[in-house]
């Protein structure tokens, strides 16, 4: 089998290299000019079990579960196991999301209040915010580089027999592939148009966050189910803080900050953490990626009149959005399994 991956993101070389280990595969990984702030590079890295979505859960539970157990991803990723805080609102009905959780990773997750979450050293108040919510905190979760997993990868992916990095742009017409494999993140959309292809139901969407110098205290990693808020403790004393964009069908290689992403971000932060001090701005991120309906990672098959007739068969793998690092691996695995 001969396939084309188009995308030199994480999900495209993640995929890449999980087909080139199948006997008789061979793969072409078509990079592309890699901009400096793509989403796999913008993406803030976090790691966890916990999602709302059964199906998005189900892909993260694995994708952990195969992080903690090599060493040789952790090491890749430069893994950082920190721990994370999901809140929800009362009422969620989340004892069956922890069983299924502690199947694989045994003693990881449980129930908590806010206070507990996010409780200081000294016993001092750390969390002003509401106090009804219900908390999923997870011992095993952590942050990574998705940046570095990504080059790792590729670096692996281009040893291995069979494999070929090409850096060129995809176009249109590829010759002698039993598979194209559009893993393009927010040049999705663009690159369906293109070639002449259906682009319903892809979009982009603008991912923006800021990460601060603060001390002496910082918060777990957490997302805020109500509220949008996330963050995470970054390194050198930083912490990462950001909420979703309403921004969407924004350019993929164009990407500029909203100040006011980031001003909502240290408001509701400042609203919730009274022992956060938040000092210099050490960077402000700005990226977009491609979001599908449901936004999970997988392999879709492009069908209809423009494809009839024709080779190779063409599948998208995208729309997972800028979070798609917490289910890349189990993810990739899937789409190689089907399309083998």
């Amino acid at each position: 089998m001969r396939v084309c991956v188009a995308g030199g993101g994480l999900a495209g070389s993640l995929l890449a290299w999980r087909l080139v280990q199948r006997a008789g595969t061979e793969v072409d990984l078509m990079t592309g000019a890699r901009p400096a702030a793509d989403a796999t590079a913008a993406s803030g890295g976090a790691v966890r079990a916990y999602e709302t979505q059964p199906a998005q859960r189900a892909l993260a539970i694995a994708s952990l579960t195969e992080l903690l157990a090599s060493r040789t991803l952790r090491q890749w990723g430069d893994y950082r196991e920190t721990g994370f805080a999901y809140l929800r609102a009362p009422g969620a009905d989340l004892g069956g999301a922890l069983a299924e959780i502690d199947r694989e990773l045994p003693g990881s997750a449980e129930l908590i209040s806010p206070a507990e979450a996010f409780g200081a050293d000294d016993g001092s108040p750390a969390w002003a915010g509401d106090d009804s919510a219900v908390v999923v905190r997870e011992r095993r979760a952590g942050y990574l580089s998705p940046g570095r997993l990504r080059d790792a990868v590729i670096e692996d992916f281009a040893a291995r027999p069979g494999a070929r990095v090409r850096s060129e742009a995809f176009g249109a017409g590829p010759g002698g592939y039993d598979a194209v494999v559009l893993a393009a993140g927010p040049w999705t959309p663009r690159l369906l148009a293109g070639l002449g292809l259906p682009a319903d139901g892809y979009r982009t969407r603008s991912i923006q966050y800021t990460i601060y110098q603060a001390g002496p205290w910082r918060p777990v990693g957490f997302t805020d189910d109500r509220t949008g808020l996330y963050g995470r403790p970054a390194s050198g004393g930083g912490l990462l803080l950001g909420v979703p964009t309403t921004e969407w069908d924004v350019p993929p290689d164009a990407a500029q900050v909203t100040g006011s992403w980031h001003d909502q971000a240290r408001q509701r932060a400042a609203d919730c953490f009274p022992r956060l001090k938040l000092g210099r701005v050490r960077q402000q991120v700005a990226a977009a990626d491609c979001y599908c309906d449901p936004p999970i990672l997988a392999l879709r098959e492009l069908t209809g009149r423009e494809l009839s007739g024709q080779a190779p068969r063409t599948f998208t793998f995208t729309g997972g959005s800028g979070g798609c690092v917490k289910t890349a691996l189990a993810a990739s695995q899937r789409a190689a399994d089907q399309l083998a």
